[in-house]
């Protein structure tokens, strides 16, 4: 297989020259700009793998890879971007973009994986794909396609502007195209959107869809681990046992993009609280310490019983937080992931608890964000509430309609809901059942929902008490007829 490598710095250029000749058994060519690449294409008949910068002077490598990908059909394209390999927030498996310094031993297994299946399509995983892009400052338009799918990302200065497919725009466009996983693209520079329906960093942007998209995936029966790994995130000091302002921080729960999330004690009235801590990396930033108290705000000005409260959002010490009310408890995703399951009576608490809480939100004309397993918590006692439910930006707004979560919260109620002897058994998990469809009794808006489990709560009675034989005499009644 020919392979053709094209850096502008001759000394790299041939130092991977030597590296791929030594250690694989490709022939290895080496040019030092896209004009003497497309000048070595018209005197060859094949080229199986392009690595190339992706800009420098004289190269511009997604121009090039699409010029000779015209030419060798298969070829499969390798790309060095010039950012180095830390400013990354996310690393895909089987990568085909080595930032600096370059990873040899990752690129040849990546030449090799390639040889070893001759004639297949030049895929990229979306993920790495715009993350190059936008840690390389890109405009345009960014094409992906896969089968009869077919979606476009526009980029600005290396943000993402907007996203669509033939169902969904902004986050949720992005979404459902990481679904489809690895693409085949094309880019155009001059490319520019109608709209704008992202309006957050792109960093924020890529990883609240994956880590949608891995929530998604650990539901799946035997769902394979995702590709991408978020372990790049800025690493962050750890508050548990300090004091932070009133509160004392306790266990850490949780970490996102956004924020470090921790249980603590808010001492000055012994109230225990979940507290949101801002990343130190993003406190830089007026637009994103803004929208995060903004979001607090969103959520402190909610008053819904299925809703945990936000108690106080604010600044200590050049640290922006919020605290919010904490519940003990199980989220949704985790009695899902753990295979467990729950009778009728508390799936339809859940049930009503989600559409109650989405239809106040809908009534008063407040975006909420996608529906996220991780964020429904369901209490010993079977109450459900759900966390941290509204947004401020509306990029980061639920966008598709109502029907599509409610039938995603039926899809992962079915499997774990658990027939009952109760009075009304069946009703619920009719009703569940009733959440999936599509038809003429589809279930489209979360009002609709809420009052159809409503009425079915007055049907559902509590289980039967268990008797105790002790107190019954039901063991004396068993031995006298057996005798």
């Amino acid at each position: 297989m020919h392979l053709l490598i094209v850096h502008h710095e001759e000394e790299i250029g041939r130092a991977l020259q030597a590296l791929v000749r030594e250690y694989t058994a490709q022939t290895a060519n080496y040019v030092a700009s896209d004009e003497a690449a497309l000048e070595w294409a018209g005197q060859n008949a094949e080229c199986g793998v392009l690595v190339t910068q992706l800009e420098s002077e004289g190269v511009d490598g997604l121009t090039m890879a699409g010029s000779l990908g015209e030419r060798f059909s298969h070829l499969h394209t390798f790309f060095l971007p010039p950012y180095p390999l830390d400013t990354q927030r996310l690393q895909v498996a089987n990568t085909k973009i080595f930032p600096e310094p370059i990873d040899g031993e990752r690129l040849l297994q990546a030449i090799e994986r390639t040889a070893d299946s001759p004639g297949t399509p030049d895929l990229f995983h979306i993920i790495d794909l715009l993350q190059m892009c936008c840690l390389s400052g890109k405009s345009g338009g960014v094409q992906l396609v896969v089968g009869s799918e077919a979606g476009v990302v526009y980029l600005r200065n290396g943000e993402l502007r907007h996203a669509e497919t033939q169902r969904a725009r902004g986050l949720d466009a992005i979404f459902e195209m990481l679904r489809w996983g690895h693409a085949e693209f094309a880019y155009d520079a001059n490319a520019s959107p109608a709209e704008q329906s992202i309006d957050i960093g792109w960093d924020a942007a890529l990883i609240e869809v994956v880590m949608r998209e891995r929530e998604e995936r650990a539901l799946q029966p035997g769902g394979a681990e995702s590709e991408i790994s978020t372990t790049l995130l800025p690493p962050e000091p750890d508050l548990t046992g300090e004091q932070f302002g009133t509160y004392l921080v306790g266990q850490k729960l949780t970490e996102s993009f956004w924020d470090k999330v921790y249980q603590a004690e808010q001492t000055s009235i012994g109230r225990s609280v979940v507290l949101h801590v801002l990343r130190s990396s993003l406190r830089q930033s007026p637009e994103r310490a803004q929208e995060f108290l903004d979001t607090a705000s969103a959520n402190a000005n909610i008053r819904h019983p299925s809703i945990l409260p936000v108690y106080e959002a604010g600044e200590f010490e050049g640290t922006y937080f919020y605290a919010r009310e904490f519940v003990v408890g199980r989220t949704v995703y985790e009695i899902k992931a753990r295979g467990h399951t729950i009778p009728e009576t508390t799936a339809l608490r859940i049930v009503r608890a989600i559409a109650e809480a989405l239809a106040h939100l809908d009534d008063h004309g407040i975006m909420h964000a996608p529906l996220r397993l991780s964020r429904i918590f369901v209490t010993p006692n079977d109450e459900c509430r759900l966390a941290d439910v509204a947004v401020a930006n509306p990029a980061m707004a639920q966008l598709a309609p109502s029907q599509s979560e409610i039938q995603m919260v039926g899809r992962v109620l079915i499997p774990m809901t658990k027939a009952t002897a109760i009075p009304g058994s069946g009703r619920v998990l009719t009703l569940i059942h009733r959440m999936q469809t599509s038809g003429e009794d589809a279930l489209t808006t979360w009002r609709e929902l809420a009052e159809e489990a409503k009425k079915l709560a007055t049907m559902v009675g509590p289980p039967p008490p268990v008797l105790s034989p002790k107190k019954t005499g039901v063991f004396e009644k068993v031995k006298f007829w057996g005798r």
